[in-house]
């Protein structure tokens, strides 16, 4: 094939992500769009709380809310991650609003704060140089604030912050468990497939994983298909309908052979309660599939493609 050369334009791609979320080696990226597969006991749950508790030791994610109508019989297993009871929602039509409200709360606490702490850095110039040049409405700031004639004030505290921690911006995520045919998946109004799609854009940027826990990846009433096409991740459990596994082959697009995919399939499910993890946006093209947590494998033709540099 003939190639005719141009200098129009040189693309520039920024440094960094946008409402990205720096994580460890071989973390998946967040925020996620993930679709936890699998059928009744299959291990959802217990994944998805492992995962999630070990991104609040990491101070990855701060904040987790449960849209669940089983919380109560499953409440053991959500305390590992350290879930309050009154951060389980029904999955009523109205639930992610108020989940929305609630983030938009907090999110007003970090801005009060990141305001606190510029007053307070401001306070502290001050107070180590009384000669500082400093404006009559500046000195009735501080006294405003309650910080008047006092040498050591307490700095702003936040939230997620614990001493010594480096506070950073709220990092929220929304689990939906057990919501197969609820309001908050089969009405329109609900606002889930709009929330998803702009999941990392909700809370002025601030954004929010998802984490969808469904026993049937693409039955009516279920996951959406727009949902399903902007997911980022996605965990097969067991399953045994094989028409609903050719679906999944088929709708993801993933460049591999499908004797790959099933034999991926038969080595993660030869160990109960296990899945394969599919990453829809890796870090390393090598790693884009997951024996659970701790083994990636990598197919022959992915291999291949690698080996010749034309994955993207």
């Amino acid at each position: 094939m003939q190639k005719l050369s141009t200098n129009f334009l040189d693309t520039q791609l920024p440094e960094k992500q946008a409402f990205a979320i720096e994580v460890p080696e071989d973390y998946p990226k967040l925020h996620t769009l993930s679709i936890v597969n699998g059928k009744r006991g299959g291990g959802k749950t217990v994944c998805t709380v492992n995962y999630l508790k070990k991104c609040r030791d990491e101070k990855l994610i701060d904040k987790i809310w449960v849209v669940t109508p089983t919380y109560h019989s499953n409440s053991e297993i959500w305390k590992i991650c350290y879930l309050e009871e009154k951060d389980c929602q029904q999955p009523s039509i109205t639930v992610l609003r108020e989940i929305m409200a609630e983030m938009e709360e907090i999110k007003k606490e970090w801005d009060d704060y990141v305001s606190e702490m510029i007053i307070y850095k401001e306070f502290l110039k001050y107070m180590a140089d009384p000669d500082h040049d400093i404006s009559e409405d500046k000195l009735l700031l501080f006294f405003k604030e309650g910080y008047n004639a006092v040498p050591h004030m307490d700095r702003p505290n936040w939230r997620f912050a614990e001493e010594g921690e480096e506070p950073h911006p709220p990092r929220f995520a929304i689990v939906l468990d057990d919501c197969l045919n609820s309001d908050v998946m089969r009405k329109p109004t609900a606002g889930l497939v709009n929330f998803c799609i702009r999941h990392r854009h909700v809370c002025g940027g601030l954004g929010a994983s998802v984490f969808m826990l469904t026993q049937s990846y693409c039955s009516r009433g279920g996951v959406d298909r727009a949902i399903r096409e902007n997911t980022t991740h996605l965990y097969l459990f067991r399953i045994c309908d094989q028409n609903q596994i050719k679906k999944i082959f088929e709708e993801c697009d993933l460049p591999i052979e499908y004797e790959e995919f099933e034999e991926m399939l038969k080595i993660a499910h030869a160990t109960p309660f296990n899945f394969l993890h599919i990453d829809f946006c890796p870090t390393d093209p090598l790693k884009k599939y997951r024996n659970g947590w701790n083994e990636f494998l990598v197919p022959a033709s992915l291999a291949a493609e690698v080996q010749a540099g034309i994955t993207e």
